[in-house]
């Protein structure tokens, strides 16, 4: 089948906007099928039935894949759409996709976004059964999304997809629940190496040339091209007094000026690294989730470099429950690497990748050691990925906006949180690697050495854990 319409003439026609990066590129890869539906209309029942919409809801979704596939350019640009989001080029992107909303489509455009992603779903599941994944692994996986999604349109009405680049990996099904966590094939693309040593097996990381750190080691920017306007922000961070005035709003704080806190220490560094054939010199990152302001030079006599970016990861993601154990994530990640080895062999997976507050070593101002969340944090090598702490504020107070002074505590965490908040202690999101050797081993990535460097350093944000109570 030809293409009868040019991607300009389409996108016009369509009246679509924020459209995902290289998109043009892909079209004039995409070689269209002869299709005269969307998706198959008993796929399409069988996802919805277990929903039980009211009848105007569901008239109003069959109206709109109605008019998608009434009108045959929508109805093209839409199977390539489907397509795109399916291949390769996007099916380990989580960033791509924002949001699909055609203005052509009138009243129905807020409902395409969603159809688009269920479209996926059988075009998906020919991917599983190609690669022999059994049905048991990824049939639940778009009623993660559905759940949430239909639940919220009967409730209030509204269909539009948010978060759109996060369902996508659901109704693609490029990610799986095993035991507890879920995992999806993941590229490492921040700026830093980790080597091993042959002699200790102690693993190192350093950063690349021109990576933008606070006074305190936290990430400003890893310095690509796009980053240019963070790191001209981060020249001249707001003040706290500046801060102040632009975050509170009727007199009260609101949850963005307290997750986007400033370092307390001013100035900034910027990282340098060099090899030649003996050595690799760098910025020291340290495991607990910082840089530090000295560089460190490893002998390729004894360093062997073990991750670069390019390399191929599972990402771990958590979801909310109980269970949040390293007994259970040492569980998970064995099933995930078995997984992974059995129907995705073309990946050479070098370990795991994570983001969360979870990870981030302050917690340890408010939590004892024998906790859970600290102890699944020695389980990992921790650094700083730029994230401010509005993914704590979320998670514990429920939105950025917010008052803390009106949010009620109703757990230890939430109440401490709150006091330290409101005491100047800042809290940053963090990003963490396990590589397979140590995700069979459990042997932790820190030395005494970087965590008595953390506690020196840390100790500007207050008591130490255990020393407030």
């Amino acid at each position: 089948m030809m293409k009868q319409w040019g991607y300009e003439e389409l996108i016009d026609y369509m009246g679509m906007r924020k459209l995902p990066k290289g998109l043009a590129e892909a079209y004039e890869l995409y070689q269209p099928e002869e299709k005269q539906e969307l998706l198959p209309h008993e796929t399409y029942e069988t996802l919805l039935a277990p929903y039980d919409l009211s009848p105007e809801q569901k008239d109003f979704l069959d109206e709109t894949l109605a008019a998608v596939e009434q009108d045959e350019r929508v109805l093209f640009f839409s199977n390539f759409f489907v397509w795109d989001m399916c291949s390769m080029r996007n099916k380990y992107d989580i960033d791509n996709y924002t949001e699909l909303v055609p203005e052509c489509l009138g009243n129905h455009k807020q409902a395409y976004a969603f159809l688009i992603l269920l479209a996926c779903v059988p075009v998906s599941e020919k991917e599983m059964i190609r690669r022999g994944i059994p049905k048991e692994y990824y049939e639940d996986i778009p009623h993660r999304m559905l759940r949430d999604q239909l639940t919220r349109y009967k409730e209030t009405g509204r269909i539009d997809v948010e978060d759109m680049p996060w369902k996508m990996n659901f109704y693609t099904l490029t990610i799986f629940l095993l035991d507890r966590f879920l995992f999806i094939p993941y590229q490492h693309g921040e700026r830093f190496r980790l080597y091993r040593s042959r002699i200790t097996g102690r693993v190192v990381g350093l950063c690349e040339t021109g990576c933008t750190y606070d006074k305190e080691g936290q990430l400003l920017s890893w310095g690509f091209p796009e980053d240019e306007e963070e790191e001209q922000e981060a020249e001249a961070p707001l003040s706290e007094t500046d801060n102040e005035t632009k975050q509170k709003t009727n007199g009260k704080y609101n949850g963005y000026y307290y997750s986007s806190r400033k370092a307390r220490i001013p100035g900034t560094f910027t990282t340098t690294f060099t090899e030649d054939d003996k050595t690799v010199t760098g910025y020291y990152m340290n495991p607990v989730g910082c840089t530090e302001e000295r560089t460190v030079t490893l002998q390729k006599s004894e360093y062997v470099q073990v991750l670069a970016p390019g390399d191929w990861m599972i990402a771990l993601h958590i979801p909310g429950g109980e269970g949040y154990t390293p007994e259970r994530m040492k569980n998970s990640m064995q099933l995930a690497m078995d997984f992974f080895a059995k129907y995705y062999p073309e990946l050479p997976m070098k370990g795991f990748w994570s983001s969360s507050w979870l990870y981030d070593e302050r917690l340890r101002l408010m939590l004892s050691d024998d906790r859970n969340i600290p102890r699944v944090q020695n389980l990992m090598f921790r650094y700083s990925d730029g994230e401010d702490g509005s993914m704590l504020y979320v998670h514990l107070f429920k939105n950025l906006n917010n008052a803390l002074e009106d949010c009620t505590c109703e757990t230890s965490l939430q109440k401490k949180a709150k006091d330290m908040l409101q005491r100047g202690v800042r809290f940053c999101t963090s990003g963490m690697m396990i590589l397979m050797e140590e995700a069979k081993t459990g042997k932790p990535y820190y030395t005494p050495e970087d965590k008595a460097y953390w506690k020196e350093a840390s100790k500007i944000w207050g008591p130490q854990s255990g020393e407030d109570r």
